[in-house]
């Protein structure tokens, strides 16, 4: 049997063909656009998963580790080549840059892409914007791990300590300005000694009986109660001062004794710098009270140490700045010293019985010659050195621990005023309440006074010499670690229909599809 078709026929038949070869070849572009974007949220998903474990095990922050180059900056040239590394093995492209298969009829897939080109790669670093973005990132994380309500509650309550803090006045001076007047009065009256016979108050008067023989106003005046001295607490007090707090209040010898190279820290060193920014700002009561009680629950402290981090008192580092735990513990101290003496004195001042026990000892200390301002120098002199008494036992307190109230009550209160000596030289420690607050109440009420600059970089300094601990990580840099990238992104094929089309006899069968590969781990 014979067939025939007409030239009519035959040219529709053309057309027909090519129309659909055409919408063949559309709908292949499209699904090649979809499958382009795919590609590339995928390959930078990849690259992220690659975050920095040992960052993430400890500190539960992540970032990507992009090492450095040979100039020593940031490898973000390793970054593009494994992006198209990976599209090479997504699309099982060969070595020789054909696509496995090579042909229709042997199987190859007609969604087949090649990654061009990775242009205005952008992307930001840990330690970029002054802070800013190490900050965004813990808040971040933060507000998935706590409550509004608890940040408001807690920022209620640190404010409340500061404001006590600030209303707080204690001047230590008042001591060596009461033992000058002491010393004074004593080279007046003759020989550098006091010859006078001590008087004091009627009230005391059952009790203390002054002798009669000279009294030396830099060490005890004599008191015939029972034939024991009555010591003078302001040259204890002074002496221990002179000697240093730390050792009165821990044992030296277990005191950590690690420490960080601050040469080579972050807050120190000429730091890389991302190309993406950051316009966020986290300084804010809010993002504050987020940084703090991060720092508070993932850092170590004195009482909450970890042997897997390089600092054994990171928050007293975060705090104080120095190079070892042993100097970063003392400037706590000595800053929370400060705080309790603040408070201790503010309950002196209002409590009658106690000033009447501090004027007793100082017209006893004294001695009648003085004159009524000189004894109420040498009493304010007095409660100076008991508050800063107290204060050390709430340390030890602190530091064993306890909880102590903020501000005491008659029942609260440990010291006494006559055997104030036994006390700073033993191992006694304040009363402890379930209703007070403790160590790291007082840390965080310290972080709440420091710029969140600092906080910023001075965690950032004690993570990277953490993380360099661990293995294949010794090179590790803060600012070296991506948390978000942004790159356009090229592909390009080769047609498949159009090749059947013969209108595009002679046209350039490689076709470009562009977008952007993105990814951030703080989900900006």
């Amino acid at each position: 049997m014979r067939g025939s078709i007409t030239i009519f026929a035959t040219m529709l038949l053309m057309l027909v063909s090519q129309f659909l070869f055409t919408v063949l070849e559309a709908g292949r572009n499209l699904t090649l656009t979809n499958i382009a974007c795919m590609n590339s949220e995928a390959v930078a998903e990849s690259v992220f998963a690659q975050y920095c474990r040992p960052l993430w095990d400890e500190y539960h922050l992540l970032a990507y580790d992009a090492g450095s180059d040979a100039m020593g900056n940031v490898d973000i040239e390793n970054v593009k080549s494994y992006m198209k590394k990976l599209t090479t093995d997504n699309f099982k492209i060969s070595d020789s840059g054909a696509f496995a298969g090579g042909t229709i009829v042997n199987g190859t897939s007609m969604l087949r892409l090649s990654m061009d080109e990775l242009e205005s790669m952008k992307y930001v670093l840990m330690t970029d914007d002054g802070g800013d973005v190490y900050t965004n990132a813990v808040v971040s994380y933060m507000k998935k791990n706590i409550g509004y309500e608890t940040v408001k509650n807690l920022y209620s309550q640190y404010s409340s300590l500061n404001e006590n803090k600030s209303a707080g006045e204690y001047d230590d001076s008042k001591i060596d300005s009461a033992l000058k007047a002491l010393k004074d009065n004593a080279a007046h009256e003759g020989g550098g000694k006091s010859i006078a016979r001590s008087s004091p108050p009627r009230a005391y008067s059952a009790h203390l009986s002054v002798s009669k023989t000279k009294q030396t106003s830099e060490s005890k005046a004599e008191s015939t109660e029972g034939g024991n001295a009555i010591e003078n607490p302001l040259v204890k007090v002074q002496k221990v001062k002179a000697s240093g707090i730390l050792s009165q209040v821990v044992d030296e010898s277990t005191v950590s004794g690690n420490s960080i190279d601050t040469s080579a820290r972050v807050s120190g060193r000429s730091l890389h710098k991302g190309t993406g920014g950051w316009s966020e700002s986290g300084d804010d009561w809010y993002a504050k009270v987020l940084m703090q009680q991060y720092i508070l629950t993932y850092m170590s402290c004195y009482t909450d140490t970890n042997p897997n981090h390089a600092l054994n008192y990171e928050v007293e580092y975060i705090i104080g700045g120095r190079a070892s735990d042993k100097d970063n513990l003392k400037i706590v101290i000595a800053e929370i010293l400060a705080l309790r003496a603040a408070a201790n004195m503010a309950y002196l001042a209002g409590s009658a019985s106690k000033q009447a026990q501090a004027m007793a000892l100082a017209a006893i200390i004294g001695g009648i010659t003085l004159t009524p301002e000189v004894i109420e120098g040498v009493e304010k002199g007095i409660l100076a050195a008991w508050a800063f008494c107290e204060s050390v036992l709430d340390l030890r307190a602190l530091l064993d621990g306890d909880k102590i109230p903020l501000i005491k009550s008659d029942t609260s209160w440990t010291s006494s005023l006559y055997g104030m000596t036994s006390m700073l030289t033993g191992q006694v420690k304040a009363k402890s309440s379930n209703e007070g607050i403790g160590y790291k109440s007082y840390l965080g009420m310290l972080l709440f006074t420091k710029s969140m600059k600092n906080i910023a970089y001075r965690s950032m300094d004690v993570q990277e010499a953490t993380v360099r601990m661990t293995g294949a990580h010794e090179s590790f840099r803060m600012d070296n670690a991506i948390c978000e990238l942004n790159a356009d992104v090229s592909y390009k094929y080769h047609g498949i229909f159009l090749c059947f089309v013969n209108l595009l006899d002679g046209a350039d069968n490689e076709y470009t599809i562009k977008n952007k590969a993105k990814y951030s781990y703080y989900g900006r």
